[in-house]
């Protein structure tokens, strides 16, 4: 059973769009520090994270900013859950397939003995490209999260320039830009 569910954090303001990656910076949330270069993030990432009642533990921040050519996806077309980030056993990774080291861990159950689930996660984009869906599905994912084999219905396009906190279980999915964009992507993973 899926509870996939969303949460608007209100309108933001991502830095200016340069051309930078960075994927999975963990950071302290009681104390964020961003990567060298991304320093510019800090307010917008403090501010995402206390509005999503999110202030201990740690967090995995990517930034992607890249030229999405018309037809193609920022990241992982089709619905889908994302999984688990697990640093300290070196799961590191992509939920798509543009590049990465690793991979999603999506059999997030009894990885080290533990119990472990789903991280939900903040994300905001500079153009819209972001379906996600609000309810409650009998499904199970695959083993990579994939959810193309679930009926679903219509679901919601996420605006630009707005924070979002989507549950572990967020059913969402990736949309092909209708022309060429420079498109700012960021993910904040936040702790299970």
């Amino acid at each position: 059973m899926l509870n996939s569910h969303y949460r608007n954090l209100g309108a933001i303001t991502l830095p200016v769009y340069q051309g930078r990656n960075k994927y999975m910076h963990t950071f302290d949330l009681g104390n964020p520090v961003m990567a060298v270069g991304f320093e510019d993030y800090l307010p917008v990432v403090k501010a995402l994270c206390a509005k999503a009642g999110a202030l201990i533990g740690y967090a995995h921040m990517t930034v992607a900013e890249e030229v999405i050519e018309k037809g193609k996806t920022q990241r992982r077309p089709g619905p889908h859950v994302d999984g688990c980030f697990i640093p300290s056993l070196g799961l590191w990774g992509h939920d798509d397939d543009n590049g990465g080291g690793g991979t999603w861990n999506h059999n997030c159950n009894h990885i080290t003995g533990e119990k472990i689930g789903r991280m939900p996660v903040i994300v905001a984009t500079s153009v819209a490209g972001c379906k996600a869906w609000e309810g409650i599905f009998d499904a199970e994912p695959a083993s990579d999260g994939d959810l193309s084999h679930l009926p679903l219905p219509e679901g919601e396009v996420l605006p630009a320039n707005i924070g979002y906190l989507l549950s572990g279980d967020c059913v969402h999915e990736s949309l092909p830009m209708i022309e060429t964009v420079r498109r700012t992507f960021l993910r904040i993973a936040l702790p299970v």
